[in-house]
């Protein structure tokens, strides 16, 4: 399917240099005539000023279950639609929230534990499920390494290690060390972000 490369290439455009000469105007058309305006940077960089409004339909929390939906639909289908939802959630991954992840990816699961030998699209959903797992690794290996507070001084630690534990796939067992008063500690973040109580670490 042909989608475009840049949906806001339409939006009016200006320099970061001009927004700040024409600040309250700019932002008065933004907000009261609701028309986004793309600013770009003295580095190539660009960024959207748009109204609260036009996100409200990604924030709400039916937004998710639509989606889940359009993919329910989708597998198993012999049309067009199996590779519509598939690349719009692969596009928009990074925007999706934690819980989407873990329901889509059981989704497809369940799908293939179902109905793989009547699937048309195989690879298609395994690409999907794939995409999925790996945004979820990305995110809880990121909530792993958050930087904590010593429990003893407070001076933020230094993480030391972050290994796969072997009981809970998708998770990982962090190890931590604090330079102020020379201790480690360790603790545990699952799959989907959530992290366990922090306790010493005892080498060997």
């Amino acid at each position: 399917m042909n989608y475009e490369a840049s949906p806001f290439q339409n939006y009016e455009s200006i320099t970061i240099d001009e927004l700040k000469d024409q600040a309250n105007s700019l932002l008065n058309l933004v907000t009261e005539e609701q028309r986004p305006l793309c600013v770009c940077m003295n580095n190539s960089k660009e960024f959207l000023l748009f109204p609260q409004d036009l996100l409200a339909p990604v924030c709400d929390s039916d937004f998710r279950l639509i989606l889940l939906s359009a993919m329910r639909y989708a597998m198993g289908r012999n049309t067009c639609m199996p590779m519509v939802v598939a690349d719009y959630i692969k596009r928009h991954i990074q925007l999706l929230d934690d819980k989407f992840l873990v329901l889509a990816a059981d989704e497809i699961r369940r799908h293939f534990e179902d109905y793989a030998e009547h699937e048309l699209n195989p690879n298609l959903w395994q690409g999907l499920l794939d995409a999925l797992e790996t945004e979820q690794r990305e995110r809880a290996t990121c909530q792993a390494r958050k930087v904590k507070p010593c429990p003893i001084c407070g001076k933020p630690l230094e993480v030391m290690s972050i290994t796969d534990n072997r009981h809970s796939p998708g998770g990982f067992d962090v190890i931590a060390h604090c330079r102020n008063c020379l201790t480690d500690y360790e603790w545990f973040c699952d799959k989907d972000g959530g992290v366990s109580d922090m306790k010493q670490y005892f080498f060997g």
